[in-house]
């Protein structure tokens, strides 16, 4: 099977963030960018920043240990709101060329939990339909309601949900934690390659292929009832439940690899 090798990876990812804690998960993504040292601090900074994108075609988002959500707002500029915990080292913002980079770092402390974790808001202009890469570290991270071009996300240990959004392209790579997928208007090709944890994706107006490479968990696919789709599944330590009605046209195709859990699809 095609993703053997990944799927042993992802089990022993899983057992080690078990018996040595969430650090792990961003000192293995991270380990660069840390200090040997940690804080005892309990006190935490507001983050107010404002930042023009108007020659900007690309956003780039590296987080390390962070509540984020994502959303539009009405004005021109980025901007980024909330709380940093002591644990992090703060955010750095870059324009280079027609790409904004926003990075948030995290020193290394064998005693980070939950509570630990910063809370940040990010607005980005309503006007911006370019590209948008996200490097999730550890924590929750919500991204609602975008229309971008091409969408390249990279998760690391938490729950991620894309809701609502819409993407020419999307290249999702899953982490350790549950994924969630909800699109509503026009979406074009999407790779999604599994990691350990449920994967939920419903698709509104598909306008492109789908290609799941499973991982360790179950999968869930909700298409619109005649959707112009074909179905191609591959077994692997799961089973493929193909159940949803589509039309015979079959303009676009559904790759699906099945790992170590079930993989459906239905309306």
């Amino acid at each position: 099977m095609k993703n053997v090798l990944k799927i042993i990876m992802a089990l022993s990812l899983a057992t080690m963030l078990t018996s040595c804690g969430i650090s792990f998960g961003v000192e293995s993504r991270r380990s660069s960018n840390w200090s040997s040292g940690s804080s005892s601090n309990s006190a935490r900074e507001e983050v107010n920043l404002s930042e023009d994108i108007s020659d900007v075609n690309k956003i780039s988002m590296r987080i390390d240990v962070s509540d984020l959500n994502v959303i539009y707002h009405d004005g021109s500029n980025v901007e980024i709101t909330g709380e940093l915990s002591s644990y992090s080292r703060g955010i750095d913002v870059n324009k280079s060329g027609s790409t904004f980079e926003i990075v948030e770092e995290t020193k290394k402390s064998t005693n980070l939990g939950s509570n630990n974790y910063s809370e940040l808001l990010i607005k980005i202009p309503r006007s911006f339909n370019g590209d948008l890469k996200l490097d999730f570290g550890v924590g929750t991270f919500n991204v609602s309601d975008l229309v971008l071009n091409n969408v390249e996300v990279e998760a690391g240990v938490g729950n991620v949900s894309l809701d609502g959004i819409s993407f020419n392209s999307l290249d999702l790579e899953s982490g350790v934690g549950s994924v969630s997928l909800v699109t509503k208007e026009k979406t074009g090709d999407i790779y999604i390659s599994g990691g350990v944890g449920e994967v939920d994706v419903e698709l509104g107006n598909i306008n492109g292929n789908l290609k799941f490479e499973g991982g360790v968990g179950s999968a869930d696919f909700k298409v619109p009832v005649d959707a112009p789709i074909s179905i191609n599944s591959k077994s692997g330590l799961g089973d493929a439940n193909i159940k949803a009605k589509t039309s015979n046209e079959g303009k676009y195709t559904f790759d699906l690899e099945v790992g170590l859990g079930n993989v459906t699809v239905r309306n």
